[in-house]
């Protein structure tokens, strides 16, 4: 009689679910996205996704908890931080993720190669690593993942760079000592806003000089607060940013005072032609970019990942050309051949640092 009952309800609810699911999600597309042909499908009517956001949002509320743990994880006062599923950032946070030494060996030894190689060639060459919101708001993070401190695979690799005359920059430093006077970070995005960008090129900038004795001139800018839309990437992965305030990421603008004249282009994928350069401004990697008015006349190649998008401009602004790749796509023999033709003088690798240690960077290079 009892399980009788039991199937009785599942009957019950399941019915009610299907009846609501249909009026849930017409609703949600009429005040979320938009009303169209679409939202009338058996896919968008029955699906369960805003009802998941739903649930989401009120656990994240109520108890501060992620039902979504294995993309992200829910820290002190809205900071949502990366999870493990992503170059296990959290072991390595913890200091828990396993390697090898000689595996650090190898590696650094062919990144001291690619040093020599760009040298060799009158290039001067940097690795500059854009630390993981977990190293930056370390306090932050929730009491389960505590961060060790200087005993990371980061350290690690830092050291054997260092040892071995690598010209390599660790952000860490630099950015920790200015989250005390601007957010850094988006609280719900995996990334830097643009303050925490801007920390990290005027980083590389004095680097570079230092490293290569040379006076690269910053051009002169001013900074302004701003709000971005609400939520991020880390917030995407639970379905709430439709119900995140519009003023939740706090962000930065900045306006220079020298008036540049740039034009951008796109690189022809597989052929390292370059497209017309024109006044429309291009987001995407895999572009180029040239100013006339920029306050140094070297060509910089900035090979990337996402955390690359926010400080671009600032490199646009700082040299006459800048030629902008995704670490993944520019290796090997494309990458090769390009160096050659083109020339540049500088060479920038940031790369964030749950990457670090990938071989995306060092892989697949036929000239060493």
């Amino acid at each position: 009689m009892k399980q009788k009952k039991l199937v009785y309800y599942f009957l019950i609810l399941s019915i009610s679910l299907t009846l609501v699911l249909p009026i849930l999600n017409l609703s949600f597309a009429y005040k979320y996205t938009k009303l169209n042909e679409k939202s009338f499908t058996k896919e968008k009517l029955f699906s369960t996704n805003n009802l998941e956001a739903i649930q989401n949002f009120i656990v994240y509320k109520m108890f501060n908890i992620s039902l979504n743990e294995s993309q992200v994880i829910i820290g002190k006062d809205d900071f949502f931080f990366l999870s493990d599923m992503f170059g296990s950032v959290l072991s390595k946070t913890k200091g828990t993720f396993y390697y090898a030494n000689k595996d650090i060996e190898n590696w650094t030894t062919k990144l001291n190669k690619l040093q020599d190689w760009y040298e060799q060639q009158g290039i001067e060459f940097i690795v500059v690593v854009a630390s993981n919101k977990h190293t930056v708001y370390n306090d932050k993070l929730p009491a389960s993942i505590p961060y060790k401190e200087n005993g990371t695979i980061t350290d690690d690799i830092i050291k054997s760079s260092l040892d071995k005359g690598i010209h390599i920059l660790n952000l860490k430093k630099a950015l920790r000592a200015k989250k005390a006077v601007n957010q850094l970070y988006f609280k719900m995005d995996t990334h830097w806003n643009r303050y925490g960008a801007l920390i990290g090129y005027l980083g590389t900038m004095e680097y570079l000089n230092n490293i290569y004795k040379k006076n690269y001139k910053i051009p002169e800018y001013s900074i302004k607060e701003t709000a971005s839309s609400g939520g991020g990437d880390l917030t995407n992965f639970l379905r709430i940013n439709h119900f995140l305030s519009n003023n939740y990421k706090k962000n930065y603008t900045f306006q220079f005072k020298q008036k540049s004249k740039i034009c951008y282009g796109k690189i022809i994928k597989g052929s390292n032609k370059l497209e017309k350069c024109t006044s429309s401004i291009k987001t995407a990697f895999n572009q180029f970019s040239m100013n006339k008015n920029a306050p140094n006349k070297e060509k910089l190649l900035y090979l990337c990942d996402s955390f690359g998008s926010a400080n671009s401009h600032m490199y646009q602004e700082t040299f006459h050309t800048v030629w902008r790749f995704h670490l993944s796509y520019a290796n090997g023999s494309m990458l090769s051949t390009f160096v050659k033709e083109h020339k540049p003088d500088i060479v920038i690798y940031q790369v964030v640092e749950r990457d670090l240690g990938n071989n995306s960077i060092i892989d697949d290079l036929p000239m060493l």
